[in-house]
């Protein structure tokens, strides 16, 4: 079987997410301790018992997701042996992918987004703005609406389609008024209008000073060469060189996430694996390819799913296997 798994981005994040997995699972726990030792934070408080507001917080989002992320696929990987072909993860969540791949360690991946949102909050403060989910509408309509009250030269007006999550669902970024006037001429089409759970105008241009930030600090990291392809969020093409790894999560930070595009790199994968909280984008992919074995993992009853369907796939193949061997035993025992 061919495996993809998927990793989710800010806005993803739920207070008490990954709680009955840390009860259960000694690894996740050490997970936790090693972040809170890292990072000098409580994040069995930041994830489980502090507030919506508190985790919204773009530092405490990015760096609780990681986290998360990262200890369910220990779990998956280390203890039951289910390791992917191909990884992607959506906007912050690329980071979980990478360490997944093998790019780069946990301590380093914490530290990297610390710094990630720090420096995208400070462009916030610098230019407020916020994120909005456009659903049932068509790519070139919404870019029509953008274009209205999008001004290209400046940062004071912005209106940027910046995350292409699924054929009628993109994400649209820019500064507080352009995205009310985006969302009353899109309701006006008969669309859906969704203000996400994030706390600025993430992927436009209004993080250009962020990136730039970013990539004076990527100087510091060290990246390895991916064992498993990470589909890009910015070409959404396979790579596997930290070079071009390095690049790409700079570009990220004030540019688009092709995400659907992504997606068709994993038409191939017989199973596809979303980890960490929520099941948004496994469902996004269950419509567009109903037939394809589709899970998500964030709690002990998801695992249980998964681990099920392996273990019975596990059976199928050694029942293949004895078939096999008996067939050729008797076609042994005909030539003798």
């Amino acid at each position: 079987m061919k495996v993809g798994m998927i990793f989710p981005g800010q806005g993803s994040q739920v207070l008490g997410m990954g709680k009955e997995i840390y009860d259960r699972e000694r690894c996740v726990q050490e997970y936790f301790e090693q972040a809170s030792h890292c990072l000098d934070q409580n994040f069995v408080r930041l994830c489980f018992a502090s507030s919506d507001r508190e985790l919204r917080e773009t530092v405490n989002a990015q760096t609780s997701l990681f986290l998360v992320s990262a200890s369910l696929y220990i779990v998956l990987s280390s203890k039951y042996g289910i390791v992917p072909d191909v990884v992607a993860g959506h906007s912050s969540g690329e980071y979980a992918a990478i360490f997944a791949a093998g790019g780069i360690n946990f301590a380093d991946g914490l530290y990297l987004l610390k710094k990630r949102a720090t420096f995208m909050e400070e462009a916030t403060l610098a230019n407020p703005g916020s994120m909005i989910a456009v659903i049932g509408l068509s790519m070139d309509l919404l870019q029509e609406i953008c274009c209205r009250y999008d001004e290209p030269t400046g940062n004071a007006k912005v209106a940027e389609i910046v995350n292409y999550n699924a054929p009628e669902q993109h994400i649209v970024s820019g500064t507080l008024p352009e995205l009310e006037a985006v969302t009353k001429d899109a309701l006006a089409t008969g669309a859906k209008v969704i203000p996400l759970n994030v706390a600025g105008a993430f992927h436009s241009r209004l993080m250009q000073d962020a990136g730039a930030q970013l990539a004076l600090y990527m100087v510091k990291v060290d990246f390895k060469d991916l064992a498993i392809p990470l589909v890009s969020n910015i070409s959404a093409q396979p790579i596997t060189d930290h070079v071009l790894l390095k690049e790409s999560l700079i570009k990220q930070v004030s540019s688009h996430v092709l995400w659907w595009p992504s997606m068709h790199h994993f038409e191939s994968c017989d199973v596809i694996i979303e980890i960490g909280p929520g099941n948004k984008f496994a469902k996004l992919l269950k419509r567009e390819w109903p037939d394809k074995q589709l899970f998500s993992l964030s709690t002990p009853a998801d695992l249980e799913k998964i681990l099920q369907f392996f273990g019975k796939e596990m059976e199928k193949t050694e029942l293949a296997l004895d078939l096999e061997i008996a067939k050729e035993e008797k076609i042994d025992t005909i030539n003798e």
